[in-house]
């Protein structure tokens, strides 16, 4: 049974409902019946089969997700699942004490009716495309498999047309049903796959354009041209755009044909400030003046703070976003970058690095790492002659193992040695100037760094270098700084620059599309080994072809990359690649994004960094990190000043037994607020509740309706403000005006509570929680003048932490099985031998699946089972049943690591910034 989005449950859908659960009352244990209706077609027939489910029918780990269709001779294609979900929310709720289920008999005994309903086993449906006119010999794959045989109805003949079960208005009505599951979008409380949707993607735009079916709104991404004009350069990357360009591409929606005859467009010209003057002796150091200055710089200042982010990173799995959640996928950056530039390090260099290397900093001009960035390192030299000693070595050893060869080049009136790869994993030249050695992927990035020994075109020579460098000197002895400059953002968002980093994004949207396709071809069982063959099969778009400038996917063997600019992951620079002319669509698409750029930002103001590690006792580290941008447009300033105050240099002291507290200061107000504990609503799950309350209307009867008696239990804080209410007068609503000699006036809908003390006027739900709090309630004097401040406290050990880490478990343990749902989506949509998915599936992402949990995915084959993959960290319990608990032990990000933090923001009118200390507890060392 469903619920209504629409409108409460009434008798007639109760009545049904029993009368459908009167049809149910087969035991489990019995023989299970299952209808089945099919009907050729061209170039597809479509089919179903329906059945009364249960969990323990459900195939483990992923549930009703994990149910798959198998045919003997592979006829069988593109299953969709409908099973009614919400039910198990819906029956949650009814156990818990809700307003249905409490406050009279006649509520009781609607719960117990609608119990009685959601108790009776639900009807499962799998619908099926399939091709030929025979009988169809198919095993359904539960917990165990079940053969059926299936004899599809003619499409078409004498008698047929009237017929229910066959005819092609019989073929119209399932095709519609089947695309209703197939493309349904994922509902509100779906998990976000951690996996990028290249398979799903992929086929819901192909078949629709293969079948004449509309993708639904929810499946149409935005166009490629607007998220492209949406994302300032640094942020292109992503995964979004790819995904619209590869369905533009499938629909027919791109301008790629169009000749490529049209001069490249002006570039974007952001607004000119006046810089402020640097004093004439502010001290700047020597690599600078070694750094291009359109290139970000990022300068650890010795060869141990370089090690040390190295270190931290693998003891957090390689990845910093482990420390926010642990991810289920490991595209190996480190390794990547550490095989490309042909540098690993070694324990002698560990043990000699600070006496052969002075100075060492990570430059470039983009951050697309995943595609093939435009980056390098660069050394400065204590001891040059042990420091290219040990770089060649590496260099020497690399090219004595196989599939590397060496050029010898000149740039800029220097001896550079190229080492390349032929799929480019491995580019790096390696040049040295003095004391300084430079080893990057880009030969253009080897002549930038040459030009600037004479001194000119340097970051370090520019005004707006040594203005930081005033503001943030060496002094401070960073452990790592870094710098964005006005020159850097002005060169990505360039049209150069910007042209070709859409090309090379089509390029890897193209790539997918063609590793995808081949898949497909090997599914259907229909040639696959040449573009033409795979266009004719509609697996391609018809019009698959070059870029507009030239380049092309090419397929040799097993291999897929692009003549132009080579394999994904290690395409070729974007400064070594000459952009030439551009198509009418691209030079209109640059102008709409100058357009966009000039009206939404104006300008991007250049970005500061400091970040200082201390480390203390019970390997616990304090992290610094100082943030600012400066100097600061005035149009960004007006804008800011709007909302927020002057800077002040007071601020509230501590409250004891605050787990969280925020200060801010507004253009007409100070609002301050403090969370000391969160607990569980008593009955209902909270998340269940919320769930069921985004999904029905205000009215409907069986929306968690816990009012304020419930969010007192939940939420266990304050928040207030001095002088004027301001944006807090709607807490104010139902507290009459008067207040007792205490302070205090209550609400009169119950549950909250206001107290007047001094200048502060402060609400909580709960009486207790103003009387310990208002009295603590002083300002002192700060150590930064700010206008957000905010502290929190070690999480550890306080009420909301088992809650906070049983949600943290639950989302890891969705991104597991999120891969195992990729690995089943390999084999039943594309037909992907079992044993090979896993090879599958970290080909076509270019990254290794792992298992956040700690365990290895595994293939399970059984006997009368069917061969699924799992992990060996899952437990049996059926995937979203929402009752799988923590393992005794476990703990989530960012609780394992995070013991404290303390941060304040300022504005003013020539600088934004905000600093912010961080304690850390560390993991031991492996």
């Amino acid at each position: 049974m469903r619920l209504s989005n629409s409108k409460p449950i009434g008798v007639p859908l109760l009545l049904a409902s029993l009368l459908s659960a009167v049809a149910w009352t087969s035991p489990l244990s019995a023989q299970i019946a299952f209808e089945v209706e099919a009907v050729a077609g061209q170039p597809f027939g479509v089919g179903r089969i329906t059945f009364l489910s249960s969990p323990e029918m459900m195939p483990q780990p992923l549930g009703v997700d994990g149910i798959g269709l198998t045919e003997k001779d592979g006829r069988v294609l593109y299953p969709a699942i409908d099973s009614p979900a919400a039910g198990k929310v819906v029956r949650e709720l009814l156990d818990a004490n809700t307003p249905l289920t409490t406050g009279g008999p006649v509520r009781q005994e609607v719960g117990g009716l609608l119990r009685g309903i959601l108790d009776r086993p639900p009807r499962t449906t799998v619908y099926f495309l399939f091709r030929g006119n025979e009988p169809l010999h198919v095993t359904l794959q539960l917990r165990k498999n079940v053969e059926l045989a299936v004899t599809p109805q003619p499409a078409a003949g004498e008698g047929v047309g009237r017929s229910r079960r066959g005819g092609a208005a019989a073929h119209r009505r399932l095709l519609q049903l089947w695309w209703m599951q197939y493309a349904k979008a994922p509902t509100l409380l779906a998990p976000k796959p951690d996996y990028p949707p290249v398979v799903d993607n992929y086929l819901t735009s192909t078949l629709a354009r293969r079948l004449n079916l509309r993708l639904p709104d929810a499946r149409q991404t935005e166009s490629a041209d607007e998220r492209l004009r949406h994302e300032i350069g640094f942020n292109l990357g992503t995964e979004s755009i790819r995904m619209s360009m590869m369905q533009d591409r499938i629909l027919g929606l791109n301008n790629l044909a169009e000749p490529a005859d049209q001069t490249m467009p002006k570039a974007v010209q952001p607004e000119v400030w006046d810089i402020p003057e640097p004093a004439a002796d502010v001290k700047i150091e020597p690599m600078a003046l070694r750094v291009p200055a359109e290139c970000f710089y990022v300068r650890f200042g010795s060869f141990a703070n370089f090690l040390w982010l190295q270190d931290t990173l693998a003891r957090w799995g390689g990845d910093a976003q482990n420390l926010i959640a642990l991810r289920g996928l490991d595209q190996g950056m480190s390794a990547r970058m550490e095989k490309q530039l042909v540098l690993k390090q070694t324990i002698l260099s560990r043990m000699l690095g600070d006496t052969v290397i002075a100075d060492v900093s990570i430059i470039g001009t983009d951050l697309f790492f995943r595609e093939g960035a435009c980056y390098g390192i660069l050394f400065q030299a204590r001891n040059n002659l042990a420091l290219s000693t040990s770089l060649n070595q590496q260099r020497s050893e690399r090219l004595g193992q196989s599939g590397v060869m060496e050029q010898k080049l000149t740039i800029g009136g220097r001896k550079v040695s190229y080492l390349t790869s032929p799929d480019g994993r491995v580019r790096s030249y390696y040049v040295t100037d003095g004391d300084y050695h430079f080893v990057t992927t880009s030969k253009a990035l080897v002549a930038r760094f040459l030009a600037t020994a004479s001194g000119g075109d340097s970051l370090g020579a520019t005004r707006e270098f040594r203005h930081a460098r005033s503001i943030m000197p060496i002094s401070r002895n960073d452990t790592i700084w870094l710098y964005a400059s006005d020159a850097f953002f002005r060169n990505i968002t360039g049209p150069e620059y910007r042209i070709e980093m859409a090309r090379r994004l089509q390029t890897t949207a193209d790539i997918e599309l063609v590793q995808l396709a081949r898949l497909a071809a090997v599914g259907e069982g229909t040639p696959g080994d040449t573009l033409d063959q795979l266009k004719s099969a509609g697996l391609l778009p018809p019009d698959f072809g070059p870029l507009p400038d030239g380049s092309r996917v090419v397929m040799q063997g097993d291999d897929v990359h692009e003549d132009h600019r080579g394999w994904h992951g290690a395409y070729v620079p974007i400064l070594d690649v000459p952009v030439g002319n551009v198509t009418k669509a691209e030079a209109a698409e640059y102008r709409k994004f100058a357009d966009y750029y000039r009206a939404n930002w104006g300008h991007i103001d250049p970005i500061i960094a400091g970040v200082k590690r201390t480390a203390m006792k019970d390997n616990r580290e304090q992290v610094v990190v100082d943030v600012l941008m400066s100097p600061f447009a005035p149009q960004h300033f007006k804008r800011l000043k709007q909302s927020l105050g002057e800077a002040d240099d007071k601020q509230l002291a501590p409250i004891a037994g605050d787990a969280a507290a925020l200060e801010l200061v507004l253009s007409n107000q100070r609002i301050f607020a403090g969370l000391r504990d969160v607990g569980q609503p008593s009955g209902a799950s909270p998340l269940g509740a919320l769930a069921l309350n985004a999904a029905l209307p205000g009215n409907h009867p069986l929306r968690w309706n816990g009012g304020m008696a419930r969010l007192r239990d939940l939420l266990v804080g304050y928040v207030g403000t001095t002088g004027e209410l301001g944006v807090l007068q709607i807490l104010n609503l139902g507290i009459p005006p008067q207040s007792d000699a205490e302070g205090y006036a209550a609400s009169r809908f119950g549950g909250g509570w206001r107290r007047q003390y001094g200048p502060f006027t402060v609400f909580s739900f709960q009486h207790e929680t103003l009387e310990t709090v208002v009295p603590q309630l002083r300002f002192e004097p700060s150590a930064r003048p700010a206008q957000i401040r905010l502290r929190v406290g070690d999480l550890t050990n306080v009420g909301i932490t088992p809650a906070l880490n049983e949600l943290g478990y639950s989302r890891t343990r969705e991104t597991s099985l999120g891969n195992l749902r990729l690995l089943d989506d390999l084999n039943q949509q594309l037909h992907v031998p079992a044993a090979k998915c896993l090879e599958t599936a970290e080909s076509l992402l270019d990254a290794k699946l792992i298992c956040p949990l700690g365990g290895k995915y595994v293939l399970r084959d059984a006997a009368g089972s069917p061969t699924t993959w799992t992990s060996t960290a899952l437990d049996t319990a059926a995937a979203g049943d929402g009752k799988a608990q923590a393992p005794k032990g476990y703990q989530t990000p960012p609780l394992n690591w995070f013991r404290g933090l303390d941060l304040d923001a300022t504005m003013t009118e020539k600088t934004v910034s905000a600093h912010a200390e961080v304690l850390m507890q560390m993991p031991a060392k492996k």
